[in-house]
C-alpha cells in the first residue's frame, strides 16, 4: 500500500469515498533449479533471481551442464507469484562418450598393440579393463584398471616390459646328413628381440661351412642357429716299408 494508508473524512450527504492506492511488490524472487531426471540430484548450482516484479512474466533456458543433455523443454516461461516461483530443468547423463585402452612398453611408450575404443558410454559410468596378453612382454602391475567415464580424456594404460627369461640354441651339424657334430650350445636368460651373434667353432676333422657367423633376433620360441660343416678333405697317410725286427 502507498502512503497515506490511514485517511479520515466526514461523512456527507454523498460522495463518501475513501480511495487507498497500492503498487505492484519489486521485492521477490524466483529460483531456477538444474537436475537430473528420475534422481532429482542437483546437477548445477540452482539460480536465485531478485527484484521481481510481482505478475511479472520472466522466460529462463536450460544451461549447458558438462556430461548432460538437457530434457525438453529447454525454456520455461512463469509469471511471477508472491511465492513459490520455482522453474526446474531436467536433464540426463550422455550416452555417447567413449574410452581408449593402450598397450605401451614401459621407458619408451612403444605401441606393442592396437588401441581399443570403446563407445557409447554413459557419463559417470564406472569401467574396468584388463591388460591384455602381448608375445614376447609381461604386463606390469596394475593389470587391471576402472575409471569413471568423464566427457573427455577417458584413457586406460596398460604397460608391459620384455621377456628375459628367453634362451636361444646353438647346433652344429654335419651338411646334407644333419649328423650332430658336437654338444648344441644353449644360452637362457635372453630378452625378446634383442639381437645376439655366434660364429661356429671349430671341429676336428671338419670344414666350417658359410656363414660361419650368424646373428638372430630374439622371439618367443624356436631361436636355433645351425653351423654347417663338411668333412676334410686336404688329409694325407703315410706309407713305411720297414724290416721286421729292425725297423729298418
Amino acid at each position: 500500500a502507498q502512503e497515506p494508508t490511514t485517511q479520515s473524512i466526514t461523512i456527507n450527504v454523498e460522495d463518501n469515498v475513501i480511495n487507498f492506492y497500492y503498487a505492484k511488490r519489486t521485492d521477490l524472487e524466483y529460483t531456477v533449479n538444474y537436475l537430473e531426471k528420475d534422481t532429482n540430484e542437483i546437477i548445477a548450482e540452482s539460480k536465485v533471481v531478485t527484484g521481481q516484479t510481482y505478475l511479472q512474466e520472466i522466460t529462463e533456458y536450460a544451461i549447458d551442464v558438462e556430461g548432460y543433455v538437457a530434457v525438453d523443454p529447454t525454456s520455461q516461461t512463469i509469471i511471477v507469484k508472491v511465492e513459490g516461483n520455482v522453474i526446474n530443468f531436467y536433464y540426463t547423463k550422455r550416452t555417447d562418450l567413449s574410452y581408449t585402452v593402450k598397450y605401451l612398453e614401459k621407458g619408451t611408450d612403444a605401441v606393442l598393440a592396437d588401441e581399443k575404443v570403446v563407445g557409447n558410454q554413459t557419463f559417470k559410468s564406472t569401467v574396468t579393463e584388463n591388460a591384455i596378453d602381448i608375445e614376447g612382454y609381461n604386463k606390469l602391475d596394475p593389470k587391471e584398471q576402472t575409471i569413471t567415464i568423464k566427457v573427455e580424456n577417458n584413457e586406460i594404460i596398460f604397460y608391459y616390459e620384455k621377456r628375459t627369461d628367453l634362451e636361444y640354441i646353438v647346433n652344429y651339424l654335419e651338411k646334407d646328413t644333419n649328423q650332430v657334430l658336437a654338444d648344441s650350445k644353449t644360452v637362457t636368460g635372453q630378452t625378446y628381440l634383442a639381437e645376439v651373434t655366434e660364429n661356429a667353432i671349430d671341429i676336428k676333422g671338419y670344414d666350417k661351412v658359410d656363414p660361419t657367423t650368424q646373428t638372430i633376433v630374439i622371439k618367443v620360441e624356436n631361436n636355433v642357429i645351425n653351423f654347417y660343416y663338411t668333412k676334410r678333405t686336404d688329409l694325407e697317410y703315410t706309407v713305411n716299408y720297414l724290416e721286421k725286427n729292425t725297423n729298418a
